[in-house]
C-alpha cells in the first residue's frame, strides 16, 4: 500500500448508525459475532461462492456483519426477479440463513451500493448505514467499535471519491435504475473491465489506502478507539497513535494459493477480543471429519 497523505482534511462524518447487541446473561450461550467483507460473490467464481455458502451454514455466530462488497456487482434489486439469476440464488441462501435464526447485517460497499430495501425484504437481512457504531451491552464501559466499508476514507483517490459522491445521489441512482436490466448489466461489466485494465501492471504498493488523519478524525468524532473495515484487500492491524487503531478485513478468494477465506470473530466467552478465523482450514477440517465418519 502506498502511504496515504497526512492531510488533515476528512470527509464529513455522516450521521452515525448504531448497532447495539446485548451481552448474554451468566450461564447462557456465549455471544458470537462475525465480520466479513469483500467476498465479491459472482457466478464466475464458483469455489468462493461455495465457500461462502458453507460458511453461512456452519458459522457459530448468531450475528454476521457483511461489511460491503458482498457481491462483485449489484445493478438493482429487480435482478432478484430474473428467473435463474445469480442474485436470486444468493438471496435464497441468505434467506435460509435468517430463517434458521441467524441475524445478517449488510453494509454497502463500492461494488454493491445499489442494494436496497427489496433485497432486505427478500433475504431478511438488515441494512447498516456506513459508518455504524457497534456496541455490546450498555453502561459507561460499553465496548464500542466503528464499522465501515472503508472506501469513504480513501480520500487521496480523488477520481474515485468524485464517482462515489455522484453515484450516491438519488437522481443518479434513479437514472441508472430507469435503464433496462440488460443495459445495466452491460454497463457494469464495462466498468469492471476498465477497472481491471487499470490494475494491470500495478502492484499492491500503488493502491490508495485509508487516509490516516481522516480515519483518526472519524474515530475521535464517533467516540470509538478501533475501526473495523474492508475495501483494501490488505488484512492487518494498524496502530494510529493516541490509542486509536484499525483492523482490516480480508477479501475472499477460494482460488488463491493459499485460499483467502477469513472471518473476524468475537466471542463473549473469550474476553471480547477479535480473532481472525481461517475458514479454509475450518472447511478442510470439517471435510476430513466427514470423510473419517463415512469410512467403513
Amino acid at each position: 500500500m502506498a502511504p496515504a497523505s497526512s492531510s488533515p482534511s476528512a470527509p464529513p462524518l455522516p450521521q452515525l448508525g448504531q448497532l447495539r447487541l446485548p451481552l448474554p446473561s451468566p450461564g447462557a450461550a456465549p455471544l458470537v459475532i462475525d465480520c466479513v467483507a469483500d467476498m465479491h460473490l459472482q457466478r464466475s467464481q464458483p469455489d468462493t461462492w461455495a465457500a461462502f455458502a458453507h460458511y453461512l451454514r456452519h458459522t457459530p455466530a448468531q450475528h454476521v456483519l457483511l461489511l460491503g462488497d458482498v457481491f462483485e456487482v449489484w445493478v438493482g434489486d429487480d435482478a432478484l426477479l430474473e428467473p435463474g439469476s445469480f442474485e436470486a440464488e444468493a438471496a435464497e441462501l441468505l434467506r435460509a440463513c435468517t430463517q434458521a435464526g441467524k441475524t445478517l447485517y449488510l453494509m454497502h460497499g463500492n461494488r454493491d451500493f445499489m442494494i436496497g430495501q427489496g433485497f432486505a425484504q427478500a433475504t431478511g437481512a438488515q441494512l447498516l448505514p456506513d459508518p455504524c457504531v457497534l456496541e455490546l451491552g450498555s453502561g459507561p464501559d460499553t465496548p464500542r467499535w466503528l464499522l465501515s466499508h472503508g472506501d469513504a476514507l480513501c480520500t487521496d483517490d480523488l477520481p474515485y471519491q468524485q464517482f462515489r459522491a455522484m453515484s450516491r445521489q438519488p437522481q443518479w441512482q434513479q437514472h441508472f435504475l430507469a435503464q433496462p436490466l440488460a443495459a445495466r448489466r452491460a454497463l457494469a461489466g464495462h466498468i469492471r473491465s476498465e477497472s481491471e485494465q487499470r490494475k494491470q501492471g500495478q502492484d499492491s504498493s500503488s493502491y490508495v489506502d485509508l487516509n490516516p488523519a481522516a480515519t483518526c478524525q472519524w474515530l475521535q468524532r464517533s467516540g470509538c478507539a478501533t475501526l473495523i473495515h474492508g475495501h483494501t484487500h490488505s488484512p492487518g492491524e494498524h496502530a494510529l497513535g493516541q490509542g486509536l487503531a484499525r483492523i482490516v478485513l480480508s477479501d475472499w478468494d477460494a482460488d488463491a494459493q493459499p485460499p483467502r477465506l477469513q472471518a473476524l470473530r468475537l466471542r463473549s466467552d473469550q474476553g471480547l477480543h477479535w480473532a481472525r478465523i481461517d475458514l479454509a482450514t475450518t472447511a478442510r477440517s470439517t471435510a476430513n471429519d466427514h470423510d473419517h465418519a463415512a469410512a467403513p
